[in-house]
């Protein structure tokens, strides 16, 4: 489930339910796939310029073969990606989202969800799913801030 913050507000906050229902469901999608080894989601990063930055300090993808690899390489990792709060905007056919996701794995023979935080840059296509995904950066957020 996707909550959304309804409180804030900004002058380029998607407020069309189409547009952001569909960039929603394809945020989704993408996770889903993330979740799912073997799958084919690294198609979705094929822009020439598309780029990662994780939370490892070895995770950082440019380039659409470097990335894809990697996205390729997320889906062996055994977490199912649940996408629980977005705040999108956009600007022409340019979308960013913040995105608070759940990461449902095991640690210790114990389930365990892990706080994940991303922002993700989308360009709106005329491909089936509508979008390609442009960057990725993402981290483990900290109860103390160590910077």
């Amino acid at each position: 489930m996707i909550d959304s913050l309804a409180e804030y507000q900004s002058p380029s906050m998607i407020t069309d339910t189409a547009t952001r229902e569909s960039l929603n469901a394809f945020i989704t999608k993408v996770l889903q796939g993330f979740s799912i080894p073997g799958s084919d989601v690294a198609k979705y990063f094929a822009d020439p310029d598309v780029a990662i930055a994780g939370s490892g300090l070895d995770e950082y993808f440019m380039g659409a073969e470097a990335v894809q690899y990697g996205v390729t390489w997320v889906t062996t990792l055994n977490i199912r990606w649940e996408p629980r709060l977005v705040v999108s905007w956009m600007r022409g056919d340019i979308a960013w989202e913040q995105i608070r996701v759940d990461g449902h794995t095991i640690e210790n023979e114990e389930p365990t969800i892990v706080q994940y935080v991303a922002t993700g840059v989308f360009q709106r296509n005329r491909n089936v799913d509508g979008w390609t995904w442009l960057y990725w950066g993402g981290g483990e957020p900290q109860k103390v801030a160590r910077l």
